[in-house]
């Protein structure tokens, strides 16, 4: 695939708007040497072109009550369709995301649990509605991240 961010710039921008995607233009443009209504157009054509695909909060789980984070790797059944337990997944409300992956497992899924106790209940669903034949949970002891 080739690649829509045509200069260092525009991945100059693209890592500030990681960083802090309420950031002004004007702040964007003193950081990268433009005007502000340049660094405009150029978010609004990496927008259009889809690199830039929306702009999100980050959220302390903790504060809101789920401090308990932890990563499942999923093997599925082999008669279970991926959509099916996608699905199911997407619909427990600890499932903060989940990725289709290469080698001994086939998903690996993040969540926010509230406790110890909710944690074995989201697995136990999984288990029993997701179509699974095995899974291998790791609880999350410090997380660090780039943004």
């Amino acid at each position: 695939m080739v690649s829509v961010v045509s200069d260092e710039i525009d991945d100059h921008i693209i890592r500030l708007l990681i960083r802090n995607g309420r950031a002004p233009f004007a702040q964007i443009a003193s950081e990268v040497g433009l005007s502000a209504h340049a660094v405009a157009e150029r978010v609004r054509r990496l927008e259009a072109r889809g690199a830039i695909q929306g702009y999100t909060a980050r959220v302390d789980q903790t504060q809101l009550g789920r401090g308990l984070a932890a990563y499942i790797d999923v093997r599925l059944q082999p008669t279970t369709e991926p959509d099916h337990f996608e699905r199911v997944v997407l619909a427990l409300p600890a499932t903060e995301s989940v990725v289709f992956v290469t080698g001994r497992f086939d998903y690996i899924v993040r969540l926010a649990c509230k406790d110890a106790a909710d944690l074995d209940q989201t697995v136990r669903v999984l288990r029993a509605r997701g179509g699974v034949a095995a899974t291998e949970t790791r609880i999350v002891m410090r997380s660090r991240s780039r943004t």
